[in-house]
């Protein structure tokens, strides 16, 4: 982009009201336009429906997606996009962190690091059943030879309302202690590292995220025989299009609790059926 046109995107910016301004420079400057260079297909697993890729679109440029529902539907507040990230009724906001969790572990596996284990135990719950902990998931072998590697993903609502008067620097800044204060000394004692992942709902990751994604990349390079840049691209973009595939799924998806039909056998179908005629 040159001065000229810079120029003109800062003219227009300033027209906008301050909290879309926010993400819109939040964005500008987060490298997180990888996705879009990216032929979207089922065989490099970049394809998006349309949904996805609208809302992906519109939450780029800081508007609300289209065909919104005005009430949330599992607990019946005021739906805005903002609620939409955050409101953990009928397990979403667990699913967006889940998907990102599994793509993690299939690009290290993919590696040849195939010593992975999901979700192992860092400490064990008391008598009472609290005090637990576990990370997402672990790698023998990642930063250090034959030493295992812990990790644990956060995926944060950088437009929150509680994070309004907070740039991303300081989000990140903020998130990426609290994850070690909770998990660093326990995979200390276990003789292991631990490293936070955090990124925005947009796929800006923070800066030890993009360390992670550079090891990945360099592992990968070297197994397959191609350049770093190329595939640190095609990871970043893996990465970025499940984050926004995940964030669609919150906008798009149901909170309401489903009901089975309660068959649990074939001997019930019968009278199940002859029931209803």
């Amino acid at each position: 982009m040159n001065k000229l046109e810079l120029n003109e995107v800062e003219n227009c910016s300033s027209l906008l009201p301050q909290n879309r301004q926010r993400t819109l420079n939040r964005i500008r400057n987060g490298n997180c336009s990888t996705w879009l260079s990216m032929m979207p297909t089922h065989e490099n697993h970049f394809l998006m429906s349309s949904d996805v890729f609208r809302d992906s679109i519109a939450l780029r440029y800081g508007r609300t997606p289209i065909k919104m529902h005005g009430f949330c539907d599992g607990c019946s507040q005021a739906f805005d996009v903002s609620h939409a990230l955050d409101c953990k009724m009928g397990g979403l906001v667990t699913a967006r962190h889940n998907e990102s969790r599994d793509l993690n572990i299939d690009l290290i596996q993919q590696t040849g690091l195939t010593q992975t284990v999901r979700e192992p135990i860092l400490k064990e719950p008391d008598t009472s059943g609290k005090g637990g902990l576990r990370v997402d998931w672990g790698v023998r072998g990642f930063w250090e030879f034959q030493r295992e590697a812990l990790f644990d993903i956060c995926i944060l609502n950088a437009d929150a309302p509680s994070y309004l008067s907070s740039n991303l620097e300081s989000l990140f800044d903020a998130a990426r202690p609290r994850k070690k204060n909770k998990y660093g000394s326990a995979a200390e004692q276990r003789k292991a590292t631990f490293t936070p992942v955090i990124a925005t709902c947009e796929a800006i990751f923070d800066h030890e995220a993009e360390v992670y994604l550079k090891k990945i990349s360099a592992l990968l390079s070297s197994k397959w025989g191609t350049t770093y840049s190329q595939i640190h691209g095609w990871v970043k973009a893996r990465m970025q299009v499940c984050i926004l595939r995940s964030v669609s799924l919150c906008i798009r998806g149901s909170r309401t609790k489903w009901r089975g039909a309660g068959i649990e056998h074939g001997a019930q179908i019968s009278s199940f059926l002859g029931s209803s005629y």
